[in-house]
């Protein structure tokens, strides 16, 4: 049994139905005269001058920091060069182009030695991962019978943890696992 509520609700889910058809044709109509539109004679016509656009400077927000820097690297410096001379010479008046030059000139190579200074310190942060921190040693059986084999055979704490990449705490954890420690008296 259908009620006259369900039957308005049926009536009402097929005109919805019959309208977004009509919208979805409508809105096809409208991009397959896209071109007329904008006064070009053809869709190809209308290609061309969209792909040409495609070369200009994206619009929004400009990429972070994080990622010039590997853009930065494929690039050579040679191209930066001139762009950074132009834009000082553009904003400022005429009388000022000959002094904008050195100043250039003299920036460049500060600025080349404070890069190769910044690159050690990233070098060293991206071999420890993205944190900063050194990745956390796995101990396994074999790694924890190996660092009690080397210290019953005689080595150094400082020592053996360097040789099995483990911190000089987590040595002593397994030395007193291992019965390896003297208790207090």
């Amino acid at each position: 049994m259908t009620t006259k509520t369900q039957k308005e609700i049926e009536a009402t889910k097929n005109k919805l139905a019959a309208l977004e058809k009509k919208a979805a044709a409508e809105e096809l109509q409208k991009i397959a005269n896209l071109h007329k539109e904008a006064g070009f004679a053809s869709r190809a016509d209308l290609i061309v001058a969209l792909q040409a656009l495609g070369d200009a400077a994206p619009r929004g927000r400009k990429p972070s920091k994080a990622k010039k820097a590997p853009a930065a690297k494929k690039a050579p410096a040679a191209k930066k060069a001139p762009a950074a001379k132009k834009a000082p010479a553009a904003k400022k008046a005429p009388k000022a182009k000959k002094a904008a030059a050195p100043k250039a000139k003299k920036a460049a190579a500060p600025k080349a030695k404070k890069a190769v200074k910044k690159a050690a310190p990233k070098a060293k942060k991206a071999a420890k991962g993205s944190t900063g921190r050194a990745k956390r040693t796995l101990i396994t059986a074999e790694l924890r019978q190996g660092i009690i084999d080397a210290l019953k055979a005689g080595g150094k704490g400082n020592a053996v943890a360097a040789k099995f990449g483990v911190s000089v705490p987590t040595l002593h954890n397994i030395k007193k696992a291992a019965g390896l420690t003297k208790t207090r008296k």
